[in-house]
This record gives structure tokens, sequence and C-alpha cells, in this order.
């Protein structure tokens, strides 16, 4: 049996004439309306005539790379979910030795208003600092949930909602044609934009929990927490009606009595007067919220499906400043429907 020792000088002779024969890739993932650096962006570049598919993340200055690339022409993509619209480039040719820079934008898919930019949606879609300590108590012993609560997005636990198909339908023709959507007109946004853009306020005693919450055009939300069981026929309404309890150090709220004009997520699905909603409220440390939602609606859904958020808490001080829609919503002519 013969063996093959590989000398030093070998291996960079093997070394060199393999990077002749790859490429580099590399440049920055930024946002498009003022170019600032999107942190852990999913960035692939898939060569199309091997299909070989090659992964990296951005770093938090916005930069990635790919060494030792085959040659060859590249399909390039990249997403940020779910405030960012994804990036495709095509044809992209690497050239053996060659390192290629290509700047990513990705545009949000808000229509912002003057001095709005997206690097506000880096910010939501990004965790935040907390400070550390053991969970509170209150003077009862339940988990303190009292305090100001900095934004987070809601995160699909599990499969993704599977819509009946008029629902489906119903999504997709809202997302094509740009709908307008409840906040449009100063509608409340629902329950999964409660607390996605601004701070939000949690206000606990033992027979209530208040959630202030102006960004998304909610009402303030009551959750009863005093044994009381729902109206036999609640009023249908945008937050519905809700009632808590706990087991052991977890809030568990239950809500019907929903009305039909809330669009949920950003994929626009629609609900039902049947949507039962059961939310699971828990502090496990000093600096975080955890919220587990799920969504039973089986006149829009074929089967449940969940969400989750983990907020953590606001700065010392920090206040839930007013938020009045009609104030200075003078362009709503101009929000048209394809």
């Amino acid at each position: 049996m013969t063996t093959w020792r590989l000398t030093p000088a070998l291996l960079v002779l093997i070394a060199a004439a393999f990077g002749q024969s790859s490429a580099t890739l590399t440049g920055r993932v930024q946002t498009g309306s003022e170019g600032s650096p999107i942190p852990k962006a999913s960035i692939h570049a898939t060569n199309t005539s091997s299909g070989a598919m090659f992964s990296a993340q951005s770093a938090a200055d916005g930069k990635y790379e790919f060494r030792s690339l085959p040659a060859g022409p590249y399909q390039i993509t990249a997403e940020f979910p779910p405030l960012f619209l994804p990036f495709k480039r095509e044809n992209v040719q690497l050239e053996a030795g060659q390192t290629f820079r290509l700047d990513i934008p990705l545009n949000d898919e808000q229509l912002n208003t003057l001095g709005d930019g997206g690097s506000y949606f880096v910010y939501l879609s990004s965790e935040h600092p907390a400070p550390k300590g053991r969970t509170p108590r209150t003077r009862e012993g339940r988990p303190d949930l009292n305090g100001v609560w900095l934004p987070a997005l809601l995160q699909t636990m599990g499969s993704k909602p599977e819509p009946l198909p008029w629902a489906a339908e119903l999504a997709k023709k809202r997302s094509d044609g740009f709908g307008k959507d409840p906040q449009t007109y100063c509608l409340p946004g629902g329950l999964t934009y409660s607390g996605m853009f601004f701070e939000y306020r949690l206000v606990q005693t033992p027979t209530m929990l208040v959630i202030i919450d102006a960004d998304s055009g909610n009402p303030t939300r009551q959750i009863y927490l005093d044994g009381r069981d729902h109206p036999r026929d609640p009023n249908p309404s945008f937050m519905g009606h809700s009632v808590g309890h706990w087991e052991g150090d977890a809030l568990v709220v239950d809500t019907v009595g929903f009305n039909d004009r809330v669009w949920l997520t950003n994929d626009n699905y629609p609900q039902t007067e049947k949507m039962h909603v059961t939310e699971r409220f828990r502090r496990p440390d000093l600096g975080h919220l955890e919220m587990e939602i799920t969504f039973d609606d089986p006149g829009a859904f074929q089967k449940p499906w969940k969400m989750k958020r983990v907020s953590s808490l606001a700065p010392r001080y920090t206040e839930v400043l007013e938020y009045v829609c009609t104030e200075n919503n003078r362009d709503i002519e101009h929000l048209v429907v394809k």
C-alpha cells in the first residue's frame, strides 16, 4: 500500500491553485432608504450551473463574505423578515481568482413619512439589552408583570398558519394589492400588532391586568383576574373579552368575542367572530417578558397556530407616549389599492 505525504510546500501550491480556481464574494447588507447596516441577515449564493447553495449571515456592521466559491454564475438572495422585503440578484458571474463586491440593499415594506428610515425596523427586528436579576414578585407571591416593555416582533412557533381556501385567497389579494388595512383608517391593529412598534405598559393588580398599547391604535386592554367568566354573548370587538388565571408562574389569558375587522400578522390573514385566543404570560427573570399566543379560529384556519414574543424591560423612566392616529392623518386619499 502506497502512502502519500504532503509536504508544506506542496500544500501551499495546492492552496494557491485552489484559490486561483475559486472566487470571493463580499459586501454589506444595508437598509435601502439610508444605508444603515443590517446585522444577522441571511444571505444565500446559489451556483446556477451546479445547484450548490452557500449560506452566510451578516455581521453587526452588516458585512458578509463568502470565501472559496467555485467560479461560475450565481443567484444571490438575502432576507431579514418580517419587516424587510427579500432581495434577489440573478446572473452574478464570479470569475476564478476574483473578489467580487455586492452591497445588498433591503427595502422595508412600509411607506414611511418624511424622516423615518429603515434603521428603526432593524431595531424592531433585533434583540434588545435587558437588565439581569431574579423575577420580581407581588405581595401575593405571583410574578410581577408591571413595567414598560420594549417593542418586539411576534414569531411563529412551529408550522405556519394554514388558512382555509377563502382566507388564503383573501390574504393574497390584500398583499398583492397593497390593501388598505384597518390601521390605514386609524382602526385598531389587533393582537398581532400589539407591542410591535413602540413601548407598551403592563399594570397588574390582584384582580386585573391592564395593557396600555397606543402605538397600534389599540384601545387599553382589560384582562379580568377576579374569577369572572366571559359574557354569554359578548359584543364583538377588536380586542375581545379577556379573563385570566394563574397556572404556577404563568398567567393564562382566555379571550373570545372578537369581530372580523382585524388583519392578522404581516401576511394579512382575516379573522372571524369564531376566533378564540389563549395567551400565556411569563416573566422568567427581571429583564424579560415572554408571551405565547395560540390562535384558534375554525372560521378562517384549518387548525390552531402559535406565535411568541419576548420583550425586554425598558430603561427606568421610559414613558408610553400619547398616540392619536387622526391628529395628522392627511394622506388617506393617496393610499390606493391595485
